[in-house]
């Protein structure tokens, strides 16, 4: 009888759980479905928002590990602290001679020092076409394979009816989606989950202007509150509810990326905002859907563009299809391959 094999030893970086939101947790259900199917066992996490080198639980766990797993997200872009700090898990993997993936990343924008930290990771997977293209212009070379939320297949209904909407990490412009989508009478399908906390409540009505002093202004205040409200009242706890709300709408107009995941995952037809990077237009030119897809504000919805964007045009779907399919499939080989490299 053959001996079973130890488990690998992994850590995980930026464990987006923490941000209570349906995307990020499906991201991290996901890694930890592919870790376990390649005997991949995450004895330790590090949350989102936190810096690794602060805790010596955090250090002392990536020494021992075989596999420190770095969870990109929407992190790294413009240089941004929290993205630098990642990076730097990959001197701190290469010094202990532990393997380190970087994975399911956008890049944008980053300068030297970032491309150069790249040098210490065996393995990089960015999410879309336009972070893999900027780093093939540096001559690095990342695997493209699409948002790890992707892997989640939601339920599915026979019949399809309405037109459902979501937030924008822009505040904002959020708010000029809500203003638009209450103008037509469409549902909310909010993603980020709220806590009942003071201070979470006024960061998030205040998130919807461009300063804090817009809550003040009387033409900004009444929506502004109307929109924290929808989207502490409207949340649903539930990510396969939502997931399969979304399979049965018609058409979903969102500016979170995790919305158009997704709606991708869904089959679901969409608009999307343009967002803080190029991931939104980038993904959904990847799955090879019609550039008019992404708007750039809400003003340009019409009536008109809401009856356009409800139906697959040309071979959208065949695209998407084969998108998804592929997507899915690279997810379950990427996993395959850090576990043969961590093995070694």
């Amino acid at each position: 009888m053959s001996a079973t094999k130890a488990p690998i030893r992994a850590v995980l970086l930026n464990d987006t759980r923490v941000d209570l939101h349906h995307g990020c947790t499906t991201v991290i259900e996901t890694i930890d479905t592919l870790c376990s199917a390649n005997n991949i066992e995450i004895t330790h996490r590090v949350p989102a928002h936190t810096d690794w080198r602060a805790n010596p639980a955090n250090t002392a766990a990536m020494a021992e590990a075989d596999l420190i797993l770095i969870n990109g997200e929407g992190t790294i872009h413009h240089d941004r602290p929290a993205g630098i700090k990642l990076l730097e898990a990959g001197q701190f993997a290469r010094q202990n001679s532990t393997k380190a993936a970087l994975i399911n990343a956008t890049w944008q924008a980053n300068g030297a020092d970032s491309l150069k930290a790249l040098e210490n990771f065996d393995i990089v997977t960015v999410r879309e076409s336009a972070s893999q293209a900027e780093l093939a212009s540096h001559g690095i070379e990342a695997r493209r394979i699409p948002d790890l939320a992707l892997y989640h297949q939601a339920e599915t209904s026979a019949q399809r009816s309405g037109v459902g909407y979501c937030d924008s990490v822009q505040g904002p412009k959020a708010l000029a989606l809500y203003r638009r989508m209450w103008e037509f009478g469409c549902e909310p399908l909010p993603i980020v989950q709220l806590r009942a906390e003071p201070m979470n409540a006024l960061r998030w009505l205040l998130r919807f202007g461009e300063t804090k002093a817009k809550i003040f202004d009387p033409r900004h205040a009444p929506a502004a509150i109307r929109a924290a409200l929808q989207d502490y009242f409207q949340q649903e706890p539930s990510r396969d509810v939502t997931t399969a709300a979304v399979a049965a709408k018609s058409l979903v107009i969102t500016g979170r990326f995790h919305m158009l995941i997704f709606c991708l995952g869904a089959r679901t037809p969409m608009l999307a905002l343009s967002s803080n990077t190029h991931k939104n237009e980038a993904t959904m030119a990847d799955a090879g859907l019609e550039s008019w897809r992404l708007i750039a504000s809400a003003d340009q919805i019409t009536p008109e563009l809401l009856e356009r964007a409800a139906r697959w045009h040309d071979s959208e779907k065949a695209n998407l299809d084969s998108f998804v399919t592929a997507a899915r499939a690279d997810m379950e080989n990427l996993f395959t391959d850090i576990a043969a490299l961590a093995a070694k």
